[in-house]
């Protein structure tokens, strides 16, 4: 856990970088400070423990670095932790079944993607194409992972392509409706892209209504506070991250919502 905690605050670190170098064009060797240029030195790369020594400003100019880089260093090393504590079958991936662990590693390679589009959506509520084609390309990586294990396992099973259809339905298909009624109104292309690779590690209808329902409420708790506060009827939410969250949560748990929906 200590290991996956330290990469996951080293790939957080990266993560922001990334966002600000696709946004900006910024092709450059070395990372640099995007108020004077200053390349950082190494000792200015540590994750979390560079931000806390320089008080979360620049070595040279003193400028802000600002809160993005901290909490996503932040952020990522509780979620590669949480991956492994929390793990569906978390049985079989300590013991060391390769098929779990295909699946652990590309669920944290999906990570680092997916805080890539967080702190880009939330700071200029759109995300890169690119970005989320990759995402999609993990997505059906990480599910023909999972179903070739299920054949393996317990042979073929129509019903998982048959839920796999409806978690389909229910996320991508449901946003791009409303990207499409609203003509970009309400959500935008990027989170119906988005909701492809959820649906795709999800695989199961009802998990699928579980995220949508839970980043949903998630995005107006946090929200509708703000938009009240600031008086703004018609502002643009960045709804990527609250998706991100909604996935998170159900994947994690998601032993509980399918034990759930089986009680009834």
């Amino acid at each position: 856990m200590i290991i996956l905690g330290v990469f996951g605050a080293a790939f957080g670190s990266f993560a922001c970088c990334q966002a600000w170098r696709i946004y900006k064009h910024d092709k450059s060797a070395r990372s640099h400070c995007m108020n004077c240029s200053y390349k950082l030195k190494w000792y200015d790369n540590i994750p979390v423990l560079s931000w806390l020594m320089l008080g979360g400003k620049c070595r040279k100019c003193r400028k802000p670095i600002g809160a993005a880089e901290i909490l996503s260093e932040l952020g990522l090393a509780v979620a590669f932790v949480l991956s492994f504590v929390l793990w569906p079958h978390h049985q079989q991936l300590v013991e060391l079944c390769g098929f779990e662990i295909a699946k652990f590693a590309l669920f944290l390679i999906q990570l680092v993607l997916f805080a890539i589009l967080f702190v880009y959506d939330a700071k200029w509520k759109e995300m890169p194409v690119p970005i989320l084609i990759a995402s999609c390309v993990l997505g059906v990586a990480f599910w023909v992972v999972n179903f070739i294990k299920i054949i393996v396992l317990f042979g073929f099973d129509q019903m998982t392509l048959i839920q796999l259809a409806g978690a389909m339905l229910i996320l991508p298909g449901f946003y791009y409706f409303m990207y499409k009624a609203s003509k970009e109104k309400w959500v935008g292309s990027g989170d119906a892209i988005l909701c492809v690779p959820l649906a795709m590690m999800l695989g199961n209808f009802w998990l699928a209504m579980f995220c949508l329902f839970l980043s949903n409420m998630i995005g107006s708790v946090i929200m509708l506070p703000v938009t009240i506060a600031k008086k703004e009827k018609h502002a643009m939410i960045p709804f990527g991250p609250f998706l991100i969250l909604g996935f998170l949560v159900v994947y994690y748990f998601q032993v509980l919502f399918l034990n759930f929906i089986n009680g009834f």
